[in-house]
């Protein structure tokens, strides 16, 4: 069976969405990691998680970027789902980030890191890139 996995998934060939910096094109994001958690074998809690933090996510983007459009690369890992956001916007300070609300949100990425075990970032003035590594809890999971 695992043989039967690792060609189905190859070598985590990534899907790579690009979409417009736009509210209404979140839901594109959500859609595929929906179904890329469920290829991994995820759980409903599992995948209920992975949504909000790509949201989160690709909120951050539309909210702070400026730019025209950005990218979500998934990847089925295993027993796991890799999720990395990137913009070429003009980056931020991670260290002015309070995790605090504030006039401009704040929570993103706290609320990112309490939905996934490892969360990267690299922000420059070329842009930023978020990547995400969610592993599964449930039983069923690929391995």
């Amino acid at each position: 069976m695992r043989e039967q996995q690792e060609k189905k998934f190859g070598s985590a060939e990534p899907i790579v969405l690009e979409i417009p910096s736009g509210a209404e094109y979140i839901l594109l994001g959500r859609l595929v990691v929906s179904c890329v958690g469920q290829l991994a074998g995820f759980g409903p809690e599992d995948v209920y998680d992975l949504k909000l933090a790509v949201t989160e996510a690709a909120t951050n983007v539309v909210r702070h970027a400026e730019v025209g459009s950005f990218q979500i690369e998934y990847r089925v890992l295993p027993g796991a789902v890799e999720v990395t956001v990137t913009d070429a916007g003009g980056g931020f300070d991670l260290g002015e980030l309070s995790g605090k609300p504030g006039e401009h949100g704040g929570f993103g990425l706290t609320v990112i890191r309490g939905l996934v075990d490892d969360v990267v970032v690299d922000s420059t003035a070329e842009g930023t890139r978020l990547k995400m590594v969610r592993r599964s809890t449930s039983a069923t999971a690929t391995t």
